[in-house]
């Protein structure tokens, strides 16, 4: 349904009016007459109609996103909303606030960030029963075909409340999860789509503005609140988990990796078995399919990070990120996301190590 439905823009969140030399934006938010810091917007307040003039000579949106709809958004229990460090930019957070060990930001904190970040862009850490589902499919990017391709095999996603700051059908898909559904255990589900979750990413909310795309986030429909979610389809949590048949060769080779891995000798011997395996890990990298290119990269990195350059201490971080950097070019993804993937893996198996 969402791929032939797209729905306007409602005028509750923002209605844009093209000028000559300006943009002007009609943003709803609630009257709040007390200043204190701990005040807290009464649900039924009267809404009040405010106009934002952005200058097109630079391009950035001379408006407060952050004090606007902080509260707004925590009262949706959506998630938490944290500003980012610079106006109008989508990083990075605050230190401290974001990913699996990050503070819980209170009412009366959301209330002094107001006042010391207006002009932040609204970046949401999701609550644990909420997910975002983020497709990007523009320029070369073809993460709604990848949808497509799931869909077919899973189920149509239901139709549910979509932000993007880019025509559809890129755009951040929202869904409320069963009690039983784990976010730690859900990895991205295939080319140019990421999965958005409590204790990974943030997805940057309506109001704020892409600097890149040079645009405003919207919601397609009004600001939802967590109730007005679509659930997440069981078939689509077993396919974010790599529970499914999609992911059983992966899962095998894992396994075997894994062993490997854990029984690995010591000194030149162990050094010799782990470049051995690396190469090995390289070629099924590059010879991988589109689709699973980015996941393989991602679990790949994690494991000989971890495994052989933090605990057996056989390789050097160097090596095998430049190995995988090597095959995931010849497989076919851009330097920036790969690296991306890379990075991210290495911070994995650095929190990883101190726990081992």
């Amino acid at each position: 349904m969402h791929r032939t439905q797209q729905r306007k823009p409602s005028g509750s969140v923002h209605n844009v009016i093209s000028g000559s030399r300006k943009r002007t934006f009609n943003v709803t938010h609630t009257r709040n007459n007390s200043h204190n810091r701990a005040s807290i917007p009464h649900r039924d307040a009267r809404p009040v109609i405010v106009s934002i003039t952005t200058s097109t000579k630079r391009g950035y949106p001379i408006n407060t996103p952050y004090q606007t709809y902080a509260l707004q958004y925590l009262e949706t229990r959506l998630g938490y909303p944290i500003p980012s460090v610079f106006p109008f930019e989508k990083s990075p957070p605050l230190k401290g606030w974001t990913g699996r060990n990050g503070a819980i930001p209170d009412w009366e904190q959301v209330n002094m960030w107001m006042e010391d970040y207006p002009d932040s862009n609204i970046l949401m850490r999701l609550m644990p029963d909420v997910i975002g589902i983020d497709v990007d499919h523009y320029d070369n990017k073809t993460g709604y075909d990848t949808l497509v391709s799931i869909e077919n095999v899973h189920g149509v996603l239901p139709w549910t409340a979509i932000s993007s700051a880019r025509p559809h059908p890129s755009g951040i898909y929202w869904f409320k999860l069963q009690s039983y559904m784990e976010t730690d255990k859900m990895r991205d589900p295939g080319e140019y789509i990421e999965v958005i979750r409590y204790e990974h990413r943030y997805a940057v909310a309506p109001p704020s503005w892409h600097p890149t795309a040079r645009a405003r986030y919207e919601w397609h429909d009004s600001m939802p609140n967590a109730g007005d979610l679509a659930n997440l389809p069981i078939e689509w949590y077993v396919h974010l988990t790599q529970a499914c048949d999609c992911f059983k060769q992966q899962r095998a080779q894992r396994k075997m990796m894994m062993t490997a891995m854990m029984h690995r000798a010591v000194g030149e011997a162990g050094m010799e078995q782990a470049r051995n395996d690396l190469e090995q890990a390289a070629k099924v990298l590059t010879e991988a399919a589109v689709g699973n290119r980015n996941n393989m990269l991602s679990s790949l990195a994690g494991r000989f990070l971890l495994y052989d350059c933090v605990i057996n201490e056989v390789l050097s971080i160097t090596e095998v990120m430049d190995s995988l950097m090597d095959a995931a070019l010849g497989a076919g993804l851009e330097k920036r996301e790969a690296n991306r993937t890379i990075e991210s893996a290495l911070d994995w198996a650095a929190r990883e190590g101190e726990t081992r």
